[in-house]
This record gives structure tokens, C-alpha cells and sequence, in this order.
């Protein structure tokens, strides 16, 4: 801007249309980031846009935005994530579509077990893992009508899912899907369910991410049980 002298009229040389763009784009990124001041300081400068008004007006406006921002980050905190974890954040389809519409409930966690995983929280991710598996084993349970399922412990529901298993016909329709699933389930269990309940323990992002593919695995096989046999 240094060409145009300070008492030229922005207006007459095109040079605010120049700027428009580029402010508006500065705005949206304040929004996007909550820069709630420096929103208001960037939204006057395209108002001072549609008035006439000097390059020096709008240099010094420039120059007024430009240290807005640089103050208010400074008292902001910005978290980096990893673009190997960005896959992985507010997935509303996190284990698929038929998980989903077979498993409202679990809708709240399976997306803070994502998010967790994506911010480096490791043991937080398990944790809203193992709240999905408390749905993904009662819904076994009663699928083969195991009594009381909402009063038994993991152990007990694994229990009498192999007898109810064992006790199928052999050829019957469904009988290899409902043992896979009981061994996934198993293999889950063994894996956290017994640690993550424990103040102490702590899990990796590299166990969480397993873990996370455990869970998919189970409550895809669990989903595609309950649709092809009800």
C-alpha cells in the first residue's frame, strides 16, 4: 500500500475491493477459531469498506487488525493433532452404518471414543470403548435369551452365552456367526474390560487403536447377527 499516499481515497482506486477477500477470509478464520475480538475488529474493517475512506484509514485499520490477532493468540492455547489421528475425530459413522442404525445409543460414545483417540487420550478412548460393549453384550445376551442380562457381569453373560451356544445344533443357522462374535467378545474382554475398571491402569494409543478395531469388529458382526436373523 505503500504507493498509494495516505490521503488517497480508497474507494476511487479499487484498492478496497482489493482487500475485501482477503478480510473476509481473515474473519471466517477468527470465527473458526473463537477469536472473539479480533471477529469484531476484522467485521468493522469491511464496514469501514463500504464508506468511503483513505488509504491511510485503511492501512491503519489493517495494522490495528493485525495486532488484535497477534495479542489474543497469545493468551490462546491450540491443540495439535497428528494428521495420522485426524481420521479418527467426530466420526459420527465411526463403526458404520449398519452399527448405527442397529445401535442408537452407542452414538455419544463411539464419537468421544474417536475424539479421545485423536487427542491423545489413550485410556479416556477405552473407557467410552467399554461403555459400547456393555450394549454390544447385553444385546447378545438376549439375543440368545440369556435371563437377567442386565444384572450380570461380563463373565457370567460369556458364561451362558458359550452353554447357549453349545447348546445350538451344529448346523443351525447362525451357529458359526454367534461363536465368532462370543470369541471376539472374549478376546475384548481379556484385553480391557479387566484393566480398564482399575485406577492405575493406563492404556497406549497404539492399544487404544487396536482396541477400537476390536470393538468395530465385534459390534459390526453383532449388528449384521441381529439383522439376518430377526
Amino acid at each position: 500500500m505503500e504507493k498509494y499516499p495516505r490521503d488517497s481515497a480508497v474507494g476511487n482506486n479499487g484498492l478496497g475491493e482489493h482487500f475485501r477477500p482477503m478480510l473476509e477470509a481473515i474473519h471466517a478464520q477468527c470465527v473458526k477459531i473463537d477469536l472473539e475480538v479480533s471477529v469484531g475488529c476484522a467485521q468493522e474493517l469491511l464496514e469501514m469498506l463500504r464508506r468511503p475512506l483513505t488509504a491511510g484509514q485503511l492501512q491503519d485499520g489493517l495494522r490495528e487488525l493485525e495486532n488484535t490477532i497477534r495479542r489474543e493468540m497469545e493468551v490462546c492455547s491450540f491443540f495439535y493433532m497428528p494428521s495420522r489421528q485426524t481420521e479418527f475425530y467426530d466420526q459420527k459413522e465411526l463403526f458404520g452404518t449398519l452399527v448405527n442404525a442397529r445401535f442408537p445409543g452407542i452414538q455419544y460414545d463411539m464419537v468421544e471414543a474417536g475424539n479421545c483417540y485423536s487427542m491423545g487420550r489413550g485410556t479416556a478412548c477405552v473407557f467410552h470403548l467399554m461403555r459400547i460393549m456393555e450394549v454390544g453384550v447385553q444385546e447378545f445376551g438376549k439375543k440368545l435369551e440369556i435371563p437377567l442380562v442386565t444384572e450380570k457381569n461380563w463373565q457370567n453373560i460369556l458364561d451362558q452365552v458359550n452353554k447357549a451356544i453349545k447348546a445350538l445344533p451344529p448346523k443351525a443357522p447362525g451357529t458359526v456367526d454367534f461363536s465368532q462374535a462370543a470369541a471376539n467378545l472374549y478376546a475384548v474382554k481379556l484385553a480391557c474390560r479387566n484393566g480398564v475398571m482399575h485406577p492405575n491402569d493406563k492404556y497406549t494409543l497404539e492399544e487404544a487403536r487396536d482396541m477400537i478395531g476390536q470393538v468395530k469388529l465385534f459390534m459390526g458382526q453383532l449388528a449384521t447377527l441381529l439383522e439376518t436373523k430377526e
